[in-house]
């Protein structure tokens, strides 16, 4: 395990990586990771912790993608800017965020990227973020092609209402979502024209359980881990609701978690 000090530590470990052929993955704070019982065979790159503190000129910001989303949320709100109010629940890093699209309550991060700087074949650079880039819960600026280092965001000047959405947002995620309990956030994506929690529950599976691997009996777009749940039970549950909504509604169900272990490097569910 390493958390880099810089971004040249960072540059230099993923080329020892690759000269050596050590398996290696890069994480953030890991919000949407199922962790193989096999373990990880190699070297785990943990880029959550900031190089660098955020920079502000007007209402652009430049953030470390190690920065945590909600920190930077809170504190773009406290230099009188929103745009990011929406996201504020999301328990991940910004790089975590830009990797896959991040988003919630109608907002997404491509709705404030500009500019990326990557990692990429051993070398770093700054791309001008275009709309194809991102799409729901994807982008091209993912592992293993792209490592996100900085993000540069544009917003707007605060109405005077940015910190009471992040409260009323943050308020539902309570009310709404098991965060009482340990999960991967939501399970799955959200099927064009349904929800997938809707979809499972209606297909009677809110609560089943396979071992301590849950249906939540809050939402049942999250499957939680009600204490010494393993990888193979949650993808046993995984596996088993994505058949059972096949069956009964003719939709089917992607993963948004990602998969990490058995020495294969990091791969979608």
């Amino acid at each position: 395990m390493l958390r880099p000090t810089s971004y040249e530590v960072l540059k230099e470990t993923v080329a020892l990586c690759k000269e050596n052929k050590v398996p290696f993955v890069v994480l953030g704070r890991g919000t949407n990771i199922l962790a193989s019982d096999d373990g990880f065979i190699g070297v785990v790159i943990r880029f959550d912790t900031p190089i660098h503190e955020t920079r502000y000129c007007g209402n652009t910001v430049v953030a470390c993608c190690g920065t945590s989303l909600m920190q930077l949320a809170r504190e773009t709100i406290a230099h009188g800017l929103m745009g990011m109010e929406r996201l504020a629940g999301i328990p991940g890093t910004v790089g975590g965020a830009c990797a896959m699209n991040a988003g919630a309550y109608g907002a997404e991060i491509k709705q404030i990227l500009k500019r990326i700087r990557v990692l990429e074949d051993g070398e770093d650079h700054w791309i001008d973020v275009k709309e194809k880039d991102l799409g729901y819960r994807s982008s091209t600026f993912s592992f293993p092609e792209r490592i996100a280092l900085e993000a540069e965001f544009e917003f707007q000047t605060d109405d005077g209402s940015a910190a009471s959405v992040m409260e009323e947002c943050m308020q539902k995620r309570r009310e709404k979502q098991p965060l009482n309990v340990p999960s991967a956030g939501s399970t799955f994506k959200r099927p064009e024209g349904y929800f997938a929690g809707a979809l499972i529950e209606q297909s009677g599976l809110k609560g089943y359980a396979i071992g301590d691997a849950q249906v939540s009996e809050k939402h049942a777009g999250f499957i939680v881990n009600n204490g010494h749940a393993t990888e193979k039970e949650i993808t046993e549950l995984i596996e088993y609701v994505q058949a059972v909504v096949y069956k009964k509604t003719g939709v089917k169900l992607e993963c948004e978690v990602k998969r990490v272990g058995g020495g294969s490097g990091l791969c979608n569910c």
